[in-house]
């Protein structure tokens, strides 16, 4: 999607800013470590977490379905006749 340039030749700081890579050479290599393993920590706790959940959920579904029968074959299963003219 394309903005128009701001009037009267103003600076457009924002898209300047959005357009620059961040710069991380300040952060120490040791902190930024400790930051990557904390971010990966967390993803899989996470992860995990809902992976459990979603079980969680998916066996509650099951015993319901079960529970109200609608898990079973058809008791008398209905048959399409087919009419001869």
């Amino acid at each position: 999607m394309n903005f128009p340039s701001p009037p009267n030749g103003q600076n457009d700081d924002f898209s300047a800013s959005v357009k620059q890579k961040p710069d991380f050479s300040d952060i120490p290599l040791e902190r930024r470590k400790v930051a990557e393993k904390q971010a990966r920590n967390w993803f899989f706790i996470l992860m995990g977490s809902g992976l459990l959940i979603g079980v969680i959920v998916a066996f509650g579904i099951v015993q319901l379905l079960q529970k109200f029968g609608l898990a079973d074959k058809p008791q008398n299963p209905t048959r399409i006749e087919q009419t001869q003219n």
